[in-house]
């Protein structure tokens, strides 16, 4: 299980990204984990178009990810990186890109999946 704040598993649900920030060898290629809300997260820590969601609350449904890829979080370019997750500074340890499934599949298309993991790898600094 991996639990997150509530507007990051949002942002998740609705396709709105495919990362999450975990902690350093929580998770790993490959893994299917199911997805859980944690609550509100302070509102100064998500960029300002998402601040709305600080306090939102958990989407309905049941979430799963399948975990396509993990990256140390440090390589993630600040600059080219800040539109490809929500919060205003990333997390420290690992970035994991996320394929999500909610009750009726896949939340984004195959293609819609790839251009925004092919977003998300070119943000990286390796």
């Amino acid at each position: 299980m991996l639990t997150l704040p509530d507007a990051e598993l949002r942002a998740l649900a609705i396709g709105e990204t495919i990362t999450a920030f975990v902690g350093r060898g929580e998770l790993d290629e490959g893994d299917e984990v199911e997805l859980r809300g944690a609550g509100s997260i302070p509102e100064q820590r998500l960029a300002p178009a998402y601040r709305r969601w600080a306090t939102a609350g958990s989407p309905a449904g049941r979430w799963v990810a399948v975990v396509d890829g993990i990256e140390p979080a440090a390589v993630l370019d600040p600059v080219a990186g800040a539109a490809r997750h929500i919060r205003t500074e990333p997390g420290d340890g690992d970035l994991a890109l996320l394929r999500v499934y909610g009750d009726d599949g896949p939340v984004l298309s195959d293609a819609a999946y790839a251009a925004r993991r092919r977003s998300v790898i070119g943000a990286l600094t390796q």
